[in-house]
């Protein structure tokens, strides 16, 4: 019995090598198949890698917050003003690009922005005006440089030096104007702005401005993301998400 058992023993000790030798795969196990916990270096490798890493094409991209217009229009006039055209039919359509009702901005000297679905004929000025409350002169009336494109447009009120006043209502127009001496047939948009402030922390991004309903603050960050990335076509869906929520241009970039 004991040259048997130490026989047995002898060949063990033969036949495992060779079976490791010819067939590894089959003696190889992982201490977590062998219910044996992992190693420090190894849950260090597992915890270093990156979430999604070994996975075909990574976590996806994160996705942007919506942007959702929240009007404030309590005690604001309720007639259509922003997109409104009058005027001669002949020439391309200005639009300002403002909800029809007083839209709001925490600046002093914000962006504005109209849209020309044309190119402006030779010949035919364009006008910017902005007139405060009282309305006895306008504080900017001037000829802007004709865009080298159709498409939304942008004036800076920065650049003619003007800080609109808290509460104060303004209204701004952009004109076509072909004939300075009959002013009858332009072709005007207008649109109505107001300086607000706001409670607690200020917004910082476009979907709190919207969500805010502070519309100049928050066409002007998403027109500032596009023209910083022009080709972004998330960019300009944002952009284009908030035009179409206030009636303005449904689909546009």
């Amino acid at each position: 019995m004991v040259r048997m058992i130490c026989g047995l023993a002898a060949l063990g000790m033969i036949v495992c090598p060779l079976l490791a030798k010819s067939a590894p795969t089959l003696l190889a196990f992982s201490r977590t198949e062998l219910g044996i916990e992992p190693e420090m270096s190894e849950m260090s490798e597992e915890s270093a890698r990156p979430e999604g890493a070994g996975r075909a094409g990574g976590s996806p991209k994160a996705r942007p917050t919506p942007i959702v217009w929240k009007p404030r229009v309590v005690g604001a006039p309720q007639e259509r003003v922003g997109g409104a055209v009058r005027g001669s039919s002949d020439l391309a359509n200005p639009m300002a690009l403002v909800p029809n009702h007083l839209a709001l901005t925490l600046s002093p000297a914000p962006s504005l922005f109209w849209y020309l679905d044309g190119p402006a004929p030779d010949g035919v000025a364009i006008v910017f005006t902005l007139i405060d409350e009282r309305g006895e002169a306008p504080r900017v009336e001037s000829e802007l440089a004709p865009p080298d494109r159709a498409g939304i447009q942008r004036v800076r009120l920065g650049d003619y030096g003007v800080a609109l006043k808290l509460g104060q209502t303004y209204t701004w127009s952009v004109a076509l104007v072909p004939d300075r001496e009959d002013r009858s047939q332009d072709r005007i948009s207008l649109g109505l702005i107001q300086r607000t402030q706001v409670t607690g922390a200020a917004p910082r991004e476009a979907e709190e401005f919207a969500a805010r309903g502070l519309w100049y603050d928050a066409l002007e960050a998403l027109s500032d993301a596009v023209d910083k990335t022009p080709e972004d076509a998330e960019a300009l869906a944002r952009r284009g998400s908030l035009l179409s929520q206030a009636g303005l241009l449904p689909g546009a970039e």
